[in-house]
């Protein structure tokens, strides 16, 4: 007769493990400094600079409701800058401030730091081959 699956079979229970220990290193690093949604959606925007909202709201899977008052809030503190699209002036592009872009790559080193704390028992092929199989099930979904 073939064992029944266990709670250690479940890839999410692997998944919503390694979740929680890595949000909770996140947050130990970076405190209320800045959340990991937030975190996101400012890579998003150094990494692609004139992204607009609705890109970021895809990309990031947000809601505009929800991504709405984050980029006002970043704007209120001068992490962002808004420039309209020069073909459709109701677009704006958004772009990091030098402000922004300086407290970016401080969040990004201490992500980075912690992330390797979390996931420093696996080589960096497997860290590379671990992101390319998760990439693969949400990408898909």
């Amino acid at each position: 007769m073939a064992r029944a699956p266990v709670l250690d079979d479940l890839l999410g229970y692997h998944l919503r493990r390694t979740s929680i220990l890595d949000l909770a290193g996140f947050a130990e690093a970076l405190g209320d400094e800045i959340k990991p949604v937030s975190f996101t959606v400012l890579c998003l925007i150094d990494e692609m600079p004139g992204i607009t909202a609705a890109e970021i709201g895809r990309q990031a899977r947000l809601q505009r409701a929800n991504l709405a008052p984050m980029l006002a809030e970043f704007d209120a503190k001068g992490l962002i800058e808004r420039r309209a699209d020069a073909e459709d002036q109701r677009i704006q592009l958004l772009h990091l401030s030098p402000l922004g872009a300086t407290m970016l790559a401080d969040w990004r080193e201490r992500a980075m730091a912690q992330e390797e704390r979390t996931f420093g028992a696996l080589t960096p092929g497997e860290r590379a081959l671990l992101r390319q199989l998760l990439a693969r099930v949400w990408k898909e979904t």
